[in-house]
């Protein structure tokens, strides 16, 4: 993983992880105030300029630390004996809110990253990092005699997609509104009742013997 504020003490290194991220998010790079950083973090403007020679370099390394993260965590944290493509959904989803836990706007740096450029372009920068993750997500493992003959599996994917990141983004936002932390188990408990719904749709009906078993 990109490292970044190093022998800092983790709280601190949050901290102004956070406080980056608000900032770029909100305001874009153009606009974001290195001012705005510090003060939101509560340290020197020469603190933060001897980890980070500019604004860019800042940028530039909070982008490579992001997607690293994101990546490196689904890596570490995925349980790839399962061959149920639907369940490996839904536990990107619930590893990518627990980091929206820990740092609330890294959802609106990275939509920031694509305005940006295209996603093809942020792709084509750490391909390392995405295409050998996404052979693994799509092919490591996976049944796909789940689901149901003669259905667009590639149009299945986008809905469950477009689902998942619909609660993600309601969560994120509750988040940033109240202050609260997530409710990790009300929320696992949403995401397990919208894909009870979704493998209803798409997937075969379990034979009689087996939903017995």
């Amino acid at each position: 993983m990109e490292e970044i504020l190093k022998n800092m003490e983790e709280e601190k290194r949050n901290r102004i992880i956070n406080s980056a991220l608000e900032e770029f998010a909100k305001n874009s790079f153009e606009k974001a105030s290195t001012n705005q950083i510090v003060k939101k973090a509560g340290i020197s403007k020469g603190l933060l300029f001897h980890y980070f020679k500019s604004k860019q370099e800042l940028f530039e390394k909070l982008e490579k630390y992001v997607i690293r993260l994101i990546c490196d965590t689904i890596r570490e944290e995925m349980d790839w004996t399962g061959s149920d493509l639907v369940e490996r959904f839904k536990e990107i989803s619930l590893i990518k809110i627990k980091l929206m836990n820990q740092y609330p706007y890294i959802y609106d740096f990275s939509i920031e990253l694509l305005k940006k450029g295209s996603i093809e372009e942020l792709k084509g920068r750490y391909e390392e990092d995405f295409s050998d993750l996404m052979v693994k997500v799509y092919q490591d493992n996976i049944d796909y005699s789940l689901f149901k003959e003669g259905i667009d599996l590639q149009k299945v994917v986008r809905i469950i997609q477009w689902t998942l990141e619909k609660i993600g983004e309601e969560s994120i936002e509750k988040l940033k509104q109240t202050g609260e932390r997530i409710d990790l188990e009300k929320l696992q408990k949403d995401v397990e009742d919208y894909l009870d719904i979704l493998k209803r749709a798409f997937y075969k009906e379990k034979k009689e013997e087996e939903s017995h078993d």
